[in-house]
């Protein structure tokens, strides 16, 4: 059995690893970010930028950045050399309908589902610095045709702890997406809420003790904005197809948040800003409203500080920002000094 997984980032390269144990020397990753695959070449993985090298895969596993209109998805459908018989399986995030257009893609290129390969979606699921890998929960998996699920489950079961099959396709493209704009929309929930214990005096955190009392409710706290890449990608995906007050009013409600917390600082201060990891405990400065927040208070003429206990100094200064190892309160006096989940003042 050969197996190829497509993209190597984040979620490719945690699913890349995952297999790689399983399957010992049947699997090779490609990637068209050379600096990537140079470096992980260095660490003694089998990757490549060239398709062409990828010849009579058995399985293909696609993780790209899908792009918002799953771009980067038939970028790489349009490299992949695939035989008949092929199973594969699309893990990335898509916008809703986007498996309909990769089944016409495949058909005019001759190969009918189901019978000359096997097509299914399986979008990943992981919450870093909570489960190992892709595969530590439960996987939906979707597909146009009972073959095809059949092709997938055989591959699928002995990794998940539970494979939920659903028969339409559409199910397990919005199953994804909804998970995450959920996520979404409860924190713009707990950024209001936040808002108005700080306009009233109240504590949040002892708000959230109170709610979280129950067992079937959880509010969750706040933090420099909705960020990462998926919960922002997401919402546009599902807005575009779902039009909805309720969405359109979480997406404004976390813009005015982030917003208000840029005016409470106004400009010409010294700030220090706590925390800088795109979600706290992950080491991943990619797509965080912090360094959004650091760049727009510089650009309003501010100096800002930052320290976050997962990165070094020198980690920090080496990505551009201004960082001291060793504070204390005296040397803040005069400083707007703000932490996540205390962002206002």
């Amino acid at each position: 059995m050969k197996i190829a997984v497509v993209g190597l980032g984040n979620i490719g390269f945690n699913l890349f690893s995952y297999i790689n144990k399983k399957y010992p020397n049947s699997v090779v990753g490609v990637d068209i970010d050379a600096g990537r695959v140079n470096d992980l070449r260095s660490q003694g993985y089998r990757v490549t930028t060239d398709y062409r090298a990828l010849t009579g895969i058995d399985i293909w596993l696609l993780a790209p950045s899908t792009g918002d209109q799953g771009e980067n998805l038939f970028a790489a459908l349009g490299e992949m050399i695939i035989c008949p018989g092929a199973l594969i399986s699309i893990e990335s995030t898509l916008p809703p309908g986007t498996m309909e257009l990769v089944r016409k893609y495949l058909e005019g290129k001759g190969y009918r589902c189901g019978q000359d390969v096997y097509l299914i979606h399986v979008p990943h699921r992981v919450m870093f610095g909570v489960d190992e890998t892709v595969c530590d929960t439960p996987r939906v998996m979707g597909a146009f045709t009972q073959a095809c699920r059949d092709k997938g489950r055989q591959f699928y079961e002995p990794l998940v702890p539970q494979l939920v099959e659903v028969e339409d396709v559409r199910i397990a493209e919005l199953s994804k997406v909804v998970e995450n704009v959920k996520r979404y929309v409860d924190v713009a929930f707990a950024q209001e809420l936040y808002q108005y214990c700080k306009d009233q005096g109240m504590d949040f955190a002892e708000l959230r003790k109170a709610v979280n009392s129950k067992s079937n409710v959880e509010l969750l706290g706040t933090d420099w904005g909705i960020g990462g890449e998926c919960l922002p990608k997401d919402m546009r995906f599902l807005r575009k197809v779902c039009p909805s007050p309720l969405l359109e009013g979480a997406a404004i409600a976390d813009q005015e948040y982030r917003d208000r917390i840029l005016q409470q600082v106004g400009t010409h201060q010294n700030v220090l800003i706590k925390g800088l990891s795109y979600k706290a405990g992950v080491k991943d400065l990619k797509h965080s409203r912090g360094v959004d927040l650091v760049r727009t208070l510089e650009e309003a003429g501010n100096t800002v500080w930052v320290v976050d206990p997962l990165f070094t100094p020198e980690e920090l200064e080496a990505s551009g920002f201004k960082t001291v190892e060793k504070f204390d309160e005296a040397d803040l006096q005069g400083w707007i000094v703000l932490e996540r989940e205390k962002a206002l003042k």
